[in-house]
């Protein structure tokens, strides 16, 4: 099965979290979810959903491509 998402995908959500200084509670209230959620998924413990990545993208203001799989 082929995922929409690369498999660190939530790697590179955090490199850009860590790298703008921003507190990931919120990030967490501006998608939409729980900063326990958010942490979580930063830290690979719970996968990052496609739903979250496209919400981050706009939040952040990042190209939704930096987290998808090629084709």
């Amino acid at each position: 099965m082929t995922t929409v998402l690369k498999d660190d995908a939530y790697k590179r959500l955090k490199q850009e979290i860590d790298n703008r200084g921003i507190k990931t509670k919120f990030i967490a209230n501006e998608i939409g979810i729980s900063p326990s959620y958010l942490g979580q998924v930063l830290n690979g413990s719970r996968k990052l959903s496609t739903d979250v990545a496209v919400k981050a993208s706009q939040v952040l203001g990042l190209p939704l491509a930096i987290f998808l799989n090629q084709s």
